[in-house]
Order: structure tokens, then sequence, then C-alpha cells
């Protein structure tokens, strides 16, 4: 896992932007998840994962703590595991599309 930053960021007495990440992304996911809630425990053998924090507390693979505006990534072969500390949303971005037939999630 890496911890990324953002590439950009922009503002003016309109708003701000912040440009988060250019990848090849396939896939977006929004996830809403209860504390003590356990996501993951799995690997992708081809698909990079990248995640954004969008409200809460995580223990990523019970040893590094991320939190509200986050964002990191997960490469192929790496196993994660995140348990949500509190209430918490997330986004996840996938380079491969997640399908029931071709899901690239594989079990520890």
């Amino acid at each position: 896992m890496v911890l990324l930053q953002p590439e950009f960021e922009h503002g003016d007495a309109r708003r701000t932007l912040t440009q988060l990440l250019t990848a090849d992304i396939k896939q977006v996911n929004l996830y809403t998840a209860n504390k003590g809630s356990i996501l993951g425990g799995h690997y992708h053998k081809e698909t990079n994962e990248y995640f954004y924090l969008i409200k809460g507390k995580i223990c990523y693979n019970e040893e590094r703590m991320l939190e509200t505006g986050d964002m990191f990534v997960v490469y192929p072969q790496e196993v994660h595991t995140l348990e949500c500390l509190t209430d918490v949303k997330l986004m996840s971005f996938l380079s491969r599309p997640y399908t029931e037939i071709e899901p690239d999630t594989w079990k520890i």
C-alpha cells in the first residue's frame, strides 16, 4: 500500500479544485460501512485498487491508521484488509472492473 498525495490543487473565490488522481480507471465504487466492520481480506492478481477515505478512520492490515482525506493505492498481489474504527464512507477505483465471471479477487 502506498499513501498518495493530491496531484494538484487550485482555489479561487468560487471554489477549490483538488485533483486527486490520474489513472486508468475501469470501475468506481462508493462504500458506507459501520464501525467494527472488516472489509477486504483478499488480494488481486492484476488489479490496482485506489481508495479515497471520504469520512472516518480505518486501520489498514492491522498496522497503518488512515483517516478522512487519505488516499492510497493497493497494487496487485498485496493482501489488504480494512478495519473500520468509526462509521466510514470511502470510494474505491479499480483499474480492472469486478465481474462475477472474472472478479480478480482472491482470498488469502
